[in-house]
């Protein structure tokens, strides 16, 4: 049987293809903001100067409002010499300060998840029984004849059983449901232009270790994150952010890389603090709702808007545990309008005493 790649999969590796950097040219006005108002904040007359160590106001120097004609000298020459720091190594310090730009708010949000995470407890996978996940997920799919093409979100469900020892044999079972929610067109008007709208065969996959796709390129382990690669990565936020960016090209799809390996259940809690505290320092991340619903449970959104689309994770504020992911358009493509949700899925783990069972 031919195998067929999930969607997920599919973007995967096309991302993979021909990827190009693309300078941050937000970094640099930044930068220069940062450098103008600390040259402000010098210029402002505030605090008296004191010579180390006496604890009193040095001499010419005065409180706020006193002191001698050539005081500000220094500040004109502090800001002519950023002039020149920001002109000859604007590269290098849209780098430095572009590497650690997710907003305020989202910095918020990921320090308090990180913190509950840290504290939270793994739940034991005794021998001979199983860590079950899974992924409810509507994801967007298109059909159509020579003339006319339709769009809907189609409903998914994907179990995956893993054994207490990660090596040993998984099972992942996945099935459509039937549910549909059309975005453009309807069920009727595809019917009634003579293309078929059926359900996927899933087969049933069995691998040892979890390698249902051996062809998939895989960047390291973040869609199986066995054992030893856990332990290579980096616990330093800022350095695991670096080798994260570099596995999967950074942007939105350092988010899908970290949804990818949180969503099998294998990572431990020090391991989830860190990486909610690497996603810190994501360019453009932003709390996007903060009451985002699914499948009944309200979390968090964080998401970072990149080639007409919003990719976001979400996270439960009570546990700090990544719940799901949502993909939303940020521009019209293929008839689907600007601000339609394009894919979400909402993940939930349980430990089982046997293979296929669900609870």
């Amino acid at each position: 049987m031919r195998e067929v790649w999930t969607d997920d999969e599919l973007d995967r590796a096309l991302d993979a293809l021909y990827r190009e950097v693309e300078t941050d040219r937000r970094g640099l006005a930044e930068v220069r903001e940062t450098v103008v108002t600390a040259a402000r904040a010098l210029d402002r007359p505030r605090l008296a100067v004191v010579e180390p160590g006496s604890g009193k106001p040095a001499a010419g120097k005065g409180v706020a409002g006193q002191g001698v004609a050539g005081r500000r000298r220094p500040v004109r020459r502090w800001l002519a010499a950023a002039a020149v720091v920001l002109t000859l190594t604007a590269g290098v310090v849209v780098a430095q300060v572009s590497a650690n730009t997710a907003t305020a708010q989202a910095r918020a949000a990921l320090t308090g998840a990180a913190d509950l995470a840290a504290r939270a407890q793994d739940p034991v996978v005794a021998p001979g029984r199983y860590r079950y996940v899974a992924t409810h997920a509507w994801w967007l799919r298109t059909i159509g004849s020579e003339t006319r093409s339709f769009t809907f979100l189609n409903e998914n469900l994907v179990e995956t059983w893993i054994p207490a020892d990660p090596s040993g044999e998984w099972l992942q079972r996945r099935r459509e449901t039937g549910n549909r929610k059309w975005v453009v067109g309807t069920e009727a008007e595809a019917r009634a232009a003579g293309v078929a709208v059926e359900e996927t065969p899933w087969p049933e996959r069995r691998a040892k270790g979890g390698e249902f796709s051996g062809n998939l390129p895989e960047h390291g382990g973040w869609q199986f994150p066995k054992p030893e690669f856990l332990a290579g990565l980096p616990t330093d936020p800022e350095q695991l952010y670096r080798r994260l960016s570099e596995d999967s090209g950074g942007g939105k799809q350092a988010l899908v890389y970290v949804a990818d390996a949180l969503r099998t259940g294998l990572v431990p809690a020090a391991t989830r603090a860190n990486l909610l505290r690497a996603l810190a320092h994501l360019p453009g991340l932003d709390v996007t709702d903060d009451a985002a619903d699914l499948d009944g449970r309200t979390g968090v959104a964080l998401g970072v808007t990149e080639d007409g689309e919003r990719q976001e994770i979400i996270l439960d504020p009570a546990t700090g545990q990544v719940i799901g992911e949502r993909k939303v358009s940020d521009s019209m493509f293929a008839g689907v309008p600007k601000g339609t949700v394009t894919s979400y899925s909402a993940i939930t783990t349980a430990v089982v005493d046997h293979l296929g069972s669900t609870g």
